[in-house]
């Protein structure tokens, strides 16, 4: 399969090393809404996005979610699948349509003995996911809602933007709803902030999709506080 080349996960492995790997994998159409994963649950599948989002999220004690990352395509989630004997840290649910390729726990194992550099990508993936909550977490203990939504943008227009009309506009395919659970805020909360970037030349903000129109002053609105 040629597009596992696209995934973080695969970089490194000649062609040879892709095939195997892909033979090993298994297509899946789900519907939105569907619960992938549990958190505390044996780690047994990993699933690579080809198309659609996921949510991932934490149930606190009162049953509230708190959601840590939105996940695209060419993302992979429950990586914890990769470590022996591991359970998931995260819950994940379909927010749109997916297809998905899913590899077993055990079948993960033994690619990582026969390709080395699979093991040293799934490493450094949990890292990177790490620091990306760190981010997360100092931007919600310090920043103002603009700047988390600009930021928030940013990161996943660079990551999954797709291209627009125009070549210098960048299209995320997310409902308003699924960014405000991302940063904390209530959904009015964004709209408003999208309608407002939308009078001053910022976004544009569609039924199911946000279009990123200037990149340069929404980056000078993260990084500065409002008055």
């Amino acid at each position: 399969m040629d597009h596992l080349t696209h995934y973080r996960l695969f970089e490194g492995l000649d062609q040879a090393a892709l095939d195997d790997i892909a033979a090993y994998a298994r297509l899946l159409d789900v519907q939105r809404d569907v619960v992938l994963l549990e958190e505390d649950t044996p780690a047994a599948r990993l699933y690579a996005i080809q198309k659609g989002w996921i949510r991932l999220y934490k149930i606190a004690v009162d049953g509230r979610q708190s959601v840590i990352r939105l996940s695209g395509p060419t993302d992979v989630v429950g990586i914890s699948a990769v470590l022996p004997d591991a359970r998931y840290t995260l819950s994940a649910q379909t927010i749109s349509v997916c297809r998905l390729m899913v590899w077993q726990s055990d079948d993960l194992q033994d690619l990582m003995r026969r390709y080395p550099a699979l093991q040293r990508n799934s490493l450094q993936l949990l890292a990177e996911y790490r620091d990306t909550l760190q981010q997360q977490l100092l931007e919600l203990a310090t920043e103002h809602v603009e700047q988390r939504l600009a930021h928030t943008l940013i990161r996943l227009a660079d990551h999954h933007g797709l291209p627009a009309d125009d070549p210098e506009h960048v299209t995320l395919p997310l409902m308003q709803r699924d960014l405000a659970d991302l940063i904390g805020v209530s959904h009015y909360t964004v709209s408003r902030l999208l309608h407002l970037w939308q009078q001053q030349g910022l976004v544009q903000a569609q039924r199911g999709r946000v279009v990123i129109i200037d990149r340069q002053r929404l980056m000078t609105l993260a990084d500065t506080a409002p008055d």
